[in-house]
């Protein structure tokens, strides 16, 4: 029988083997990575993205580039740390031609414009499928942990989940096409907009006790929280706008699964006490966005408990893993048999 093998695994290996960093240099494990540099940090973050599996039907090489830049920016958001520079090694495939690699190239250009961060170059080479690869690097003085929720705090969220599920299934089964709310949920996929600004902002006023990007799915991000601060995520309020409850009815599926499951939504899941909430609001108005109050922090093993008016039950704990198949998101129908 083969062993498994999937993204998780393959970092405990490399744990194994390679251990921690000497002590000042951040712990494997966070969003971001950082070392000692004369009274601040140097962060650092890598991601990459492979055509195959980040990719979906209907989205340019321009809109890819970007996308891959954007998972970077997401976690220096939700860790409050401004991008200053960046490099991408890319895996090029036979297939492209001059005006795709132009077209990647633009996309650069577009995050670069939008974020602000510096170009500084990177690598190129032949791959059988499309790969960028992103460094991205900033300084800080205080970086955001994942570790410093406390009992009683409001856990918080920076939009709505659930449209890259929907927009994924308009994408496989329609295309390109639609307005109002399928033009939303497209973009939700080939044109994300993490609240930069924002987690900047937030971390600057010292608003986030502690936070995590959702790019893995919001199930996966609560209970990193949870197990990262050793407490109970309790949800009283699941993060979706009403017309997305809409289209799950119309399409027979289960808007449970597209909000806590789909992954790639690249906001921003945090804590903070009672008494920051309105400020928390106040703050998020003034950049056009708004934050939506989920649950709170309770006492107890570290899982995510969702709460509603007619049941109470445990969150699976899962998310997109890479490599790992039989643990991806499905978008089921609503008569699929939920979780005990």
């Amino acid at each position: 029988m083969f062993e498994k093998i999937d993204e998780h695994s393959i970092i405990k290996i490399f744990l194994e083997v390679l251990g921690q960093p000497k002590p000042g240099y951040s712990r494997i494990g966070d969003d971001v990575a950082y070392l000692p540099a004369g009274g601040g940090e140097v962060v650092v973050k890598c991601d990459m993205l492979v055509g195959e599996t980040d990719v979906p039907q209907g989205m340019t090489c321009r809109e890819a580039a970007r996308k891959a830049f954007v998972s970077v920016v997401s976690d220096f958001a939700a860790k409050g740390v401004k991008p200053e520079a960046a490099l991408v090694s890319l895996g090029i495939p036979p297939i492209l031609k001059l005006e795709d690699v132009r077209n990647l190239a633009l996309g650069v250009k577009d995050a670069k414009e939008e974020f602000g961060f510096q170009f500084i170059g990177g690598d190129t080479n032949e791959a059988k499928d499309l790969v960028i690869d992103c460094i991205m690097v900033g300084r800080a003085e205080r970086i955001v942990e994942r570790s410093g929720a406390k009992i009683g705090d409001v856990l918080l969220v920076t939009g709505d989940f659930g449209y890259t599920g929907a927009g994924l299934y308009i994408l496989k089964r329609y295309g390109r096409v639609g307005s109002g709310f399928a033009e939303r949920a497209i973009s939700a996929v080939v044109r994300p907009k993490p609240p930069l600004e924002l987690g900047l902002a937030l971390a600057e006023k010292k608003l986030m006790s502690s936070s995590i990007d959702s790019s893995d799915g919001l199930a996966l991000s609560l209970y990193t929280l949870a197990e990262s601060s050793s407490a109970k995520i309790v949800i009283y309020n699941m993060p979706a706008a009403p017309e997305l409850t809409d289209f799950c009815e119309e399409h027979g599926l289960n808007p449970e699964e597209l909000v806590f499951y789909s992954g790639e939504e690249y906001e921003i899941v945090f804590t903070t006490p009672k008494e920051n909430l309105d400020e928390v609001q106040r703050l998020a108005k003034s950049f056009g966005r708004y934050v939506r109050a989920i649950g709170e922090v309770t006492e107890g093993r570290s899982v995510v408990e969702f709460i509603t008016s007619c049941k109470r039950k445990i969150l699976e704990r899962r998310g997109w893993i890479h490599l790992n198949r039989s643990d991806r998101t499905k978008i089921r129908p609503e008569s699929a048999t939920e979780a005990d």
